[in-house]
């Protein structure tokens, strides 16, 4: 079997390369890390013979993606986690303690146990292309890093930066890495073997000013004592706090491993962060965490041929949506044609794609030229003319049918018959769209979500002439466009909003029969939402939502017969966030308020007086999902168990820490959710009545994930 790495010695410096065979990406399994090993065997054998090594990888777009997840998705046992991290720690440490200087070369993902290698190397040296960049992406895994990472980072770069790096999981751009001293040289990447070489002779560039002082003098002050590092760990543990609610562990053990470090020193801080690696990785939390992850894997892969030829886009209609999309798309290295019959939206469009891209400049992502050539690609017009070349169109414009028909009645004349014509509907049916369009074979939904830079899901919609070669392109296309598609049937709300309307209207039949706004929003950020379901309806507009649930009623009838609170709200003028009222206040910088008169707006809408715990809110809302995910399943809206579980986190945010909506339906159990909502049937509303498949995997005994 050929091996990963190969080692080559030019004028007595060793140069090591990894080179996993037939992967797209170098890892750390059990068989690189013993391969590894033989390498530094052959190293510490050459000893000062040698004047240095070299460490690079032969992969197009990846150093080191870090270790095989596999590994950890078989941990069982804390002390069996804790030996796997001690064997890649001590097999870092043989790396740190070889006689000569060790350099790594890095080009392209350097992530986790790749990260780690380069931390005990020597220096550092990165190329400035767009695809390199570093991160310890495991705290995102319900893990913490376990190769030396809590222990090395810190010393390097400072605590703060060290601990940001490591709590959010967030990479590092080439640029951001020179400034924090992550890394010593970046280059263009045709120099990167040069620089490596030079640097194991000592030949770096001095640190540039902006280098030295990226920690402030104060933070540099309090980093060097106890009660210092005390008192900026315990600011960070309140911010990881905040933003996780409690509900992800291993942020806060990282940072206790780092703390434990800086106190007792790299040999016990070492021992540690072992032990604590081997804590995270039995969680439950962790093992959902990874199959979230194998999840958008699963779904974000696909043949990159089949977009290869799409090039040229326009858009239609340039709003928040179309802005987004079009910004996006030239973002992304394509030509892109904004039409829309105002030169207000079209400027809008513009300064938002000079913004985004000047805030990615300002933060290192991209270089000076990438960041100058990328606006070149967006051209708008006022009018729909020069699409002929066009290989897809994209129509965002308001979501009323017979608007969206003329767009594509007009499209269909001016581009050829083999240009995907797409809609961004969130709602309407794209077969009544495609009717009249000739080939409608070649129509599709193409459904984002907003913000269309942020939210991972792009929804492809098939409708009844769409073609199985349209929707695998279309998705290919989304993954392109760097996004996670998941292919559905046209169905009312399709799936996110097939699932999330049931969720809005609940909250507020729930508001009505006594519950308030505070506690419903606090009980579903306690359960891990990404925000609360009123501060949800203001941010997508409840108007939207009102027009939205009219056509879930027209389709299903009373079982999802809509709250008259939304009605009221529209009546009287709150929108929501778009028009600085809804639920709550919103003032001009976006921040949220209560607002007294909504209560008293609503006050003839309230008739109930019951009160309610958190744990039946969250049932009403996360359990109505459930039941509404399973008629999905059941129609044929999308296919399995996996479409249902990363369209809701990667599009509604549905808390990753779960493992998925239907992953959480196993851990509560078929039978307690029937139990419950067959007394809620009983009790409150037939809407309640539970579906045939989980009545009948409660009486089985069965799971959505054997």
């Amino acid at each position: 079997m050929m091996s990963a790495f190969s080692m080559n010695i030019f004028n007595s410096v060793a140069v090591v390369t990894f080179d996993t065979p037939d992967q797209k990406v170098n890892i750390f399994n059990l068989v690189t890390i013993e391969e590894f090993g033989e390498i530094l065997d052959q190293l510490e054998e050459m000893g000062t013979d040698l004047k240095g090594a070299v460490i690079i990888s032969a992969k197009e777009r990846n150093f080191i993606a870090g270790a095989d997840l596999s590994l950890i998705e078989g941990i069982s046992d804390p002390d069996e986690g804790a030996a796997m991290a001690r064997t890649g720690q001590e097999l870092f440490d043989r790396i740190a303690a070889l006689p000569f200087t060790t350099v790594a070369a890095i080009h392209g993902s350097c992530l986790g146990g790749g990260l780690e290698l380069a931390l005990a190397c020597d220096h550092r040296v990165a190329s400035d292309a767009a695809e390199t960049f570093l991160g310890l992406p495991e705290t995102q895994l319900g893990i913490i890093p376990g190769f030396g990472g809590t222990q090395r980072l810190p010393r390097l770069v400072g605590l703060l930066e060290s601990v940001r790096m490591i709590t959010t999981g967030s990479p590092v751009y080439p640029m951001k890495a020179l400034r924090t001293a992550l890394v010593d040289e970046v280059v263009k990447r045709e120099h990167l073997m040069d620089a490596a070489m030079a640097a194991v002779v000592g030949n770096l560039p001095k640190p540039s000013k902006s280098r030295k002082n990226f920690a402030t003098k104060v933070e540099k002050l309090l980093e060097k004592n106890n009660p210092g590092r005390k008192f900026l760990l315990g600011k960070a543990r309140k911010a990881v706090l905040a933003n996780t609610r409690g509900q992800y562990p291993a942020p806060m053990a990282a940072i206790d491993a780092i703390e434990y470090g800086l106190n007792h020193g790299m040999a016990k801080g070492l021992a540690r962060e072992n032990q604590i690696f081997g804590q995270m990785a039995v969680t439950e939390i962790s093992k959902n965490l990874i199959r979230v992850f194998r999840l958008r894997e699963f779904f974000a892969k696909g043949d990159p041929s089949l977009a290869a030829d799409i090039n040229n886009i326009a858009v239609i209609g340039g709003g928040a949506m179309g802005g987004g999309i079009a910004a996006l798309a030239a973002e992304r290295g394509m030509h892109v044609r904004l039409i829309d019959m105002s030169e207000k939206a079209l400027g809008a469009a513009i300064k938002f794609l000079n913004d985004d891209v000047g805030k990615k400049r300002q933060k290192h992502r991209y270089t000076g030229v990438v960041a100058d050539w990328i606006p070149t690609r967006l051209t708008v017009d006022t009018q729909m003319r020069g699409m002929g070349a066009s290989d897809v169109v994209i129509e965002a414009v308001a979501e009323r049918m017979d608007v969206k028909k003329s767009v594509f009645s007009s499209v269909a004349g001016k581009v050829s018959n083999t240009t995907a014509i797409l809609t961004n509907t969130s709602s309407l049916s794209v077969t009544e769209m495609a009717a009249d369009v000739p080939h409608p074979d070649r129509v599709a939904g193409f459904h984002f979500f907003n913000p269309v830079d942020r939210m991972p899901l792009v929804e492809v919609i098939r409708g009844e002439q769409t073609s199985v070669e349209t929707a695998d392109r279309m998705a290919a296309f989304a993954r392109k466009l760097g996004k996670v598609p998941i292919i559905v049937k046209d169905s009312p709300g399709f799936l996110v909003n097939r699932l999330l309307l049931p969720y809005l209207n609940e909250a507020c039949l729930l508001l009505a029969d006594g519950a308030n706004i505070g506690q419903i929003d606090r009980a579903l950020l306690d359960f891990g939402m990404p925000m609360g379901v009123f501060i949800l309806l203001d941010q997508v507009g409840i108007d939207i939502v009102v027009h939205a649930g009219r056509s879930m009623v027209d389709r299903f009838g009373d079982r999802m017969k809509q709250s008259p609170i939304p009605e009221a709200m529209v009546e009287a003028g709150r929108l929501g966030k778009k028009s600085g009222k809804g639920f709550y206040s919103w003032d001009s910088a976006g921040k949220r308020q209560t607002d007294p008169e909504t209560g008293k707006l609503l006050a003839p809408h309230l008739s109930g007086k019951e009160t309610f715990t958190n744990d039946q809110i969250v049932q009403r809302l996360i359990y109505s999902m459930i039941n509404e995910a399973t008629l999905c399943l059941e129609e044929g809206v999308v296919e399995t168990v996996q479409a249902v579980d990363a369209a809701m986190i990667f599009g509604a945010g549905f808390p990753p820490f779960t493992g998925g909506l239907l992953r959480y339906a196993d851990e509560v159990g078929a039978r307690g959710i029937v139990d419950t909502l067959s007394g809620l049937a009983d009790e409150v509303d037939s809407r309640f009545e539970p579906s045939a498949t989980l009545k009948n995997m409660a009486e089985g005994g069965e799971v959505f994930y054997p």
